[in-house]
């Protein structure tokens, strides 16, 4: 006879293998899904620094402060990626990261007064493709911006404008119109009667149902994109690695 230990285990390996069987592999994420996961993401910061390779640093205006550094492969020789100070405030402002053939891979931009990353590019092919923003200085990821690489233009926009990681507003530019559509009630889809499509001269075009964004007047209130970083002048860095150039005066 078998012992009721042993029944007992026969027991729970069959329950198991019930559950084994009936259990189905998770669905894949889509994009907004995998945004919205764990929360706001926080804008990540790529490594540049000497334990990278061969540093080297220039400082025109002898104060002590470098407006560029660069970091280089010890064997090849190659440059790797470059921090710019381009305020001469002795803090960096923006990093660029390089691909084996030299083509910029990757940009960083620090628009505050901390060290914090308010912006992130990505390049492919030497062309901007790719833009993560953070426009409220949350340290975390509330834009999402996609470039035509053949023609550098923006072509679409996802944000995130109620700090949860999930996408409620969808931007898209066709010509000389961009549709945004909204999600009010927060299921992460646009509503059907949330889509507003705006005309060059910024005027709606096509509005929606009287909601929250329908003014009283029958006006139609239309969010303003996140606002830009500051003119950061680029004067002793090139995107093809070329030397410091001189900025021009007016």
């Amino acid at each position: 006879m078998l012992s009721t230990r042993r029944i007992l285990l026969i027991g729970v390996m069959g329950l198991g293998m019930m559950w084994a069987c009936d259990s189905t592999p998770d669905k894949p994420k889509t994009p907004d899904e995998a945004k919205a996961a764990d929360g706001p993401k926080a804008l990540e910061h790529q490594k540049c620094d000497a334990s990278m390779g061969r540093m080297e640093k220039l400082d025109t205006d002898h104060d002590g402060k470098a407006e560029l550094t660069q970091v280089f492969d010890k064997t090849t020789g190659r440059e790797l990626c470059r921090i710019a100070d381009l305020n001469h405030d002795g803090k960096a402002d923006m990093y660029e990261y390089y691909n084996a053939d030299g083509s910029l891979r990757r940009r960083e931009g620090a628009y505050e007064s901390t060290d914090a990353i308010s912006e992130v590019q990505t390049f492919e092919n030497g062309k901007l493709v790719h833009r993560e923003r953070d426009t409220t200085g949350q340290r975390k990821i509330d834009t999402w911006d996609t470039y035509d690489p053949s023609t550098g233009k923006l072509i679409k926009r996802e944000r995130d404008t109620t700090g949860t990681g999930k996408v409620d507003q969808w931007w898209s530019w066709e010509g000389d119109k961009i549709t945004i559509a909204f999600d009010k009630n927060g299921d992460g889809k646009p509503d059907p009667n949330e889509t507003i499509v705006v005309g060059a001269n910024g005027q709606a075009i096509t509005a929606p149902t009287a909601n929250a964004n329908t003014t009283s007047d029958g006006g139609v209130y239309i969010p303003p994109p996140p606002p830009p970083p500051p003119v950061l002048m680029q004067a002793y860095v090139a995107a093809d690695g070329g030397a410091k150039k001189k900025p021009k005066n007016k």
